[in-house]
């Protein structure tokens, strides 16, 4: 593999630090979750270490190469946007924005085929969904509500069922339950990150929904996705769909709404951006939900 600087070619910024940013760290801990939390479900236990490491890695990886994909295809509305970002604040071209988003594809590849077939097929199916989002000629961001399915059917559902795939549970219909609970929400979720994007959106014409709507009606439309599907979880019990204690997957469920409940609040009570810049508040918690979810479930399951 060439070294990442002749990847890169001339610039005057550490290459390290280019594809950190090009990558958005903030979005990668909910890949680790995910995909560590699945194979510990599935297992019952600690799953193959090796295995683990290499999914997380691709994983990773993969995340951080459709964050270049949409940097890359969002050069005109981050000028507006994010003018700090390394494309438009000059810190890289198009051309080495790809090669680093090709670098890293490659080598996420390169490590899902050290998981499984199940994990690889989630990693193919993953990359063109999100490519599809950004690019033309789908570029369904510009669409209300089918942007939010192409965000939830990678980060949501295919990312537990690639967890889930590292120890060989991918078809377990507890994982697919988990799994369509987390696309649930995801879907209502990734509207949070339009409200702070209305001006580069408008005009380069993206009809998000805080666009369509309003940002308060859009603030009300997210509200309801942060709280219901983790009520899903003791349901699921209860029903006998999930394993384990019904009185700690309804502890997990209740503590990760409230937290949702809290997050929709802050939401709804305003959802601009703050003016210092930064995300909004109501994002910690959210990200406290990301986190809370796989990593709950995984201890109800090796506990079961």
């Amino acid at each position: 593999m060439p070294p990442l600087a002749s990847v890169l070619g001339r610039t005057n910024t550490p290459a390290l630090n280019i594809v950190w940013r090009l990558s958005r760290p903030a979005t990668l801990p909910a890949p680790v979750t995910g995909v560590l939390g699945g194979a510990v479900a599935a297992a019952g236990g600690w799953p193959p270490a090796l295995s683990t490491v290499m999914a997380v890695v691709s994983a990773v990886l993969l995340t951080a190469a459709s964050n270049g994909i949409n940097q890359i295809a969002d050069l005109e509305t981050d000028r507006i946007n994010r003018p700090d970002r390394p494309l438009p604040a000059g810190h890289l071209t198009v051309g080495q924005a790809w090669r680093i988003v090709a670098l890293l594809t490659v080598l996420a590849f390169a490590a899902a085929f050290a998981v499984n077939l199940p994990f690889v097929l989630c990693i193919a199916v993953t990359l063109p969904v999100t490519a599809a989002y950004s690019l033309p000629p789908l570029r369904t961001k510009r669409v209300p509500f089918l942007a939010n399915v192409t965000i939830a059917t990678p980060r949501g559902l295919l990312l537990v069922i690639a967890g889930w795939a590292v120890s060989g549970g991918a078809m377990r219909p507890e994982a697919w339950l988990l799994g369509g609970l987390s696309w649930l929400y995801i879907f209502g979720a990734a509207t949070t990150k339009d409200f702070a994007d209305v001006a580069g959106d408008r005009a380069t014409g993206c009809r998000t929904l805080p666009i369509l709507l309003g940002t308060r009606p859009a603030a009300w439309f997210v509200a309801p996705f942060l709280v219901v599907p983790f009520l899903g979880y003791p349901l699921g019990a209860a029903l006998g769909w999930l394993p384990g204690s019904g009185a700690a997957w309804t502890i997990l469920g209740t503590s990760i709404a409230v937290l949702g409940l809290l997050a929709a609040a802050l939401l709804v009570r305003d959802p601009n951006p703050p003016p210092h810049g930064g995300p909004h508040p109501a994002w910690k918690l959210m990200y406290l939900q990301l986190t809370a979810a796989p990593i709950g479930a995984a201890v109800i399951f090796v506990n079961a």
